[in-house]
């Protein structure tokens, strides 16, 4: 109960949007975590989140943008005069509405924008679990247990950095769409297209950064234990400084 309370909190401002009920964020989140649980396995999946809740909760908000950018979408379509040219002579109103008066078009829209662009970012989510295993094979194990103490850990916060990411890229890609929705259309095949490129090659870039600066501070522990203490304190500090150097 305290799950779903948190949920309904996170996608109640979708209800502003007379096309998209708040509830699809959350439906789509739930679909987002059920793929992610599948792909990582119940063990990894536990380890990245101490709970369905917990994940849902946090791709609830994810889901929400998604669903704010296939309003901005769908608007846009509605409002081209050229609509009937590309969309084999229907207009907005016949392409995506049902019933007599194809009231409901840009609800279909919108609901159908947003699930294309959710199923891209799913299909295309790295996989925290087969970070980790790839980081440890390229850092070594003494060097990924000095950093993260276990894999569990280190799938814990992967998890976390890759969900901020995909947080980053969605503003970003918000932002890119607002500058110009006929470029962007062009440049992508949805939104969800440009969250998942962007988020994949930023978490990429960070982690083959964290594996570069623990190779480097490992080495600095063999030259010089003593010293390395003195100035680190930590393993997870060198790395910290080394990889944002």
């Amino acid at each position: 109960m305290i799950a779903t309370l948190a949920v309904a909190a996170l996608v109640a401002p979708v209800a502003a949007f007379a096309a998209a009920p708040s509830g699809d964020a959350a439906t789509s989140a739930h679909a987002d975590c059920t793929a992610l649980k599948s792909k990582l396995g119940a063990t990894a999946f536990t380890q990245a989140y101490s709970s369905f809740g917990t994940c849902v909760s946090r791709f609830a908000s994810l889901e929400q943008q998604t669903i704010a950018a296939a309003q901005t979408t769908c608007t846009a379509q509605q409002a081209d005069t050229n609509f009937a040219a590309t969309h084999g002579g229907k207009t907005f109103d016949q392409f995506y509405g049902t019933g007599k008066k194809q009231s409901n078009a840009l609800d279909n829209c919108v609901r159908a924008t947003a699930k294309a662009s959710s199923q891209t970012e799913r299909r295309n989510r790295l996989n925290p679990a087969q970070t980790c295993r790839s980081s440890r094979t390229s850092m070594g194990t003494a060097a990924f247990n000095a950093l993260y103490r276990n894999f569990g850990k280190c799938v814990s916060q992967v998890a976390k950095a890759q969900t901020q990411n995909e947080a980053a890229a969605s503003a970003s890609c918000k932002t890119e769409q607002a500058a110009g929705e006929a470029a962007f259309d062009q440049k992508y095949a949805n939104f969800g297209a440009c969250v998942s490129g962007n988020s994949k090659q930023t978490s990429t870039t960070q982690q083959q950064a964290i594996v570069s600066a623990a190779k480097q501070c490992e080495s600095q522990v063999k030259s010089d234990a003593t010293a390395f203490k003195a100035k680190y304190h930590t393993f997870g500090a060198c790395v910290s400084q080394t990889a944002h150097a």
